[in-house]
């Protein structure tokens, strides 16, 4: 063979390896590694793990997230994302059954919505995460616990020793889009739980580093005031809220007022506001809604009282402003 022959070949078969990229890429496929992956050009790949891994993933699907879920212009859609065990037959003439380990929502937006690939964290090392800090991914909290990668490490903790198969699958709008497994062995999987914490306080810190006061409605002083009295007479204040409140904003525009369903005669107005509290340790949290109740007495209404309490998070105390 010439020397300009063997040129032409070599060139050839490179235009065939770039135009043709991994097999990976599949529409309706998730692939997984040790470390993150470029969706654009998935690399280190594998599907076999050792106990104590990290474990990322990304997802493949035929079209736009938004056309999936019948949605095309949606600035928000939510995924779901299932986590099974496949348990091995016990008799020859049985077939695997996958029973599920773990499920949580995902949200995502922006760019996201358009996209036809997403990383989907199963465990990944805190600092190199996209499941919690991005505009275009988010789980929600339930107290303390982030859902997502945070659940699927705890799962993962209780697996029995031995090699196991997971499988991962993706929905949108109901419908299963896209799915893989993988296998992960070890003696001792409770390595996870520890790690499931790691990650849960790195999205917290993430989550607190980002968090931003609610901003005022109303203003209104002579409110505020009462309602702050109003609050640190409360039990839930005592018990739940204990601090010092730096600052109160009233968040509803005007008061909410509450008819009897069959007279129609009031019975009382509500408002809310949002309250930061500064602990003894000189941690900051924001309680986002907290209402606060008039009682329709006499033909007038009566002075404010504290009515309830929504959840709080953490707040850098320097973004009380």
């Amino acid at each position: 063979m010439s020397r300009t022959m063997l040129v032409v070949v070599l060139l050839v078969a490179l235009v065939l390896v770039v135009s043709h990229p991994a097999e990976a890429q599949k529409p309706g496929e998730i692939v997984f590694s040790t470390t993150m992956i470029n969706p654009a050009s998935p690399a280190g790949l594998t599907k076999a793990f050792k106990a104590g891994d990290p474990i990322y993933s990304v997802a493949y699907v035929s079209a736009p997230f938004g056309k999936l879920a019948n949605s095309p212009n949606a600035k928000k859609i939510e995924l779901g994302v299932f986590l099974y065990i496949i348990q091995k037959p016990k008799y020859d003439y049985q077939q695997p059954q996958e029973m599920q380990m773990a499920y949580s929502a995902l949200n995502i937006s922006g760019a996201a919505v358009q996209a036809t690939s997403l990383p989907v964290d199963i465990v990944p090392v805190p600092g190199k995460m996209t499941a919690y800090g991005t505009a275009e991914q988010s789980y929600k909290k339930f107290g303390a616990k982030f859902d997502g990668p945070v659940i699927y490490a705890e799962e993962l903790s209780k697996v029995e020793a031995g090699k196991q198969t997971i499988r991962v699958k993706l929905q949108c709008n109901y419908a299963t889009v896209a799915e893989g497994e993988f296998t992960i062995e070890g003696s001792d999987f409770s390595v996870y739980a520890q790690k499931s914490e790691q990650v849960n306080n790195a999205a917290a810190g993430i989550a607190t580093a980002g968090a931003t006061m609610p901003k005022a409605a109303m203003t209104d002083k002579a409110l505020e005031a009462e309602m702050i009295s109003a609050l640190k007479a409360s039990q839930t204040y005592k018990d739940r809220m204990q601090g010092t409140i730096v600052k109160l904003v009233i968040v509803d525009p005007e008061w909410y007022i509450r008819r009897h369903e069959l007279t129609g005669a009031i019975l009382h107005r509500y408002i809310r506001a949002a309250v930061a509290i500064k602990n003894s340790s000189g941690k900051c949290t924001v309680w986002p809604l907290v209402t606060f109740q008039q009682d329709y007495v006499g033909n007038k209404f009566q002075k404010s009282r504290f009515d309830g309490v929504g959840d709080p998070y953490t707040i850098p105390c320097e973004s009380i402003k």
